[in-house]
């Protein structure tokens, strides 16, 4: 069926199932971040203002608190999936 040829509830209907799809892979993203993260994690994400670096301070289902080194220690909350580990580099 070509979708030009569905009804609006048919559309509806997909659209809720490609929804629901949507978010069971954003949630197995989130979970195989937030595997890998530990409060005391060394981070970094790109902020509003760009590349931010930062220790994680606390780990929550669906965000983790970043206090951010180089803004003055200020808080970010930033979804799992957008946050990079830093390694210690010897």
């Amino acid at each position: 069926m070509r979708i030009e040829d569905m009804s609006i509830d048919q559309l509806l209907e997909m659209n809720r199932v490609i929804c629901r799809r949507i978010d069971q892979l954003q949630d197995q993203e989130n979970m195989q971040a937030l595997s890998q993260l530990r409060v005391g994690s060394k981070v970094t994400f790109n902020g509003r203002e760009g590349p931010k670096v930062g220790i994680v301070t606390k780990i929550n289902r669906k965000s983790v608190i970043v206090l951010a080194e180089d803004d003055g220690m200020k808080q970010y909350k930033v979804s799992p999936g957008l946050l990079r580990l830093l390694r210690d580099v010897k």
